[in-house]
């Protein structure tokens, strides 16, 4: 019953996504961060990994992209559960808490101790459509508070509406 909720929610949901363009304005946690391919070869996902990083051997990503919704009635939080969906696809361990359910704005942690990986996921309404955010690690350090800071880190991105000066690096265009 649930593969087949999940299929019906594809369905209704795929047809009506494509690419956006909105420009965010983000702040990194500390200097080094820079923009890599992404390593599905999307080229409209940013992604960004810590210095001495690349986009075949990294420990941690941010990836940021955006979708188009043809029907404004898809609320964030649906893409966020598609997003889920695309997740336990390769995580199939993992059981998503979600800190945030709200429609317009919704974020959620997960981990997968088969490919020790943990992830923070965000997905909230931009200007042009629907932005989603997430902060991956590969070799987490459970004793420190990565979902906390990572989820706060992730709440301060937002879109850029050009009327304030940005610091040099914190503007990320999608497309």
């Amino acid at each position: 019953m649930k593969k087949i909720f999940a299929l019906l929610t594809a369905l209704l949901i795929l047809p009506t996504c494509s690419i956006a363009k909105d420009t965010l304005q983000f702040d990194f946690p500390n200097d080094g961060w820079h923009q890599v391919a992404s390593p599905d070869g999307v080229a409209s996902k940013k992604c960004f990994v810590p210095y001495n990083q690349s986009s075949e051997s990294y420990t941690e990503m941010l990836i940021f992209s955006e979708r188009v919704l043809k029907s404004h009635d898809i609320a964030p939080l649906s893409i966020l559960h598609k997003q889920l969906g695309k997740d336990r696809n390769n995580y199939i361990d993992i059981i998503p808490e979600y800190i945030s359910q709200d429609l317009d704005d919704a974020m959620v942690t997960w981990c997968s101790k088969l490919k020790n990986t943990c992830a923070v996921e965000r997905a909230f309404q931009g200007k042009d459509g629907v932005v989603v955010a997430v902060y991956l690690n590969k070799a987490p350090h459970y004793s420190q508070n990565m979902f906390g800071q990572w989820s706060n880190i992730l709440k301060n991105v937002k879109i850029y509406d050009g009327t304030t000066p940005a610091r040099q690096g914190s503007i990320i265009e999608l497309n």
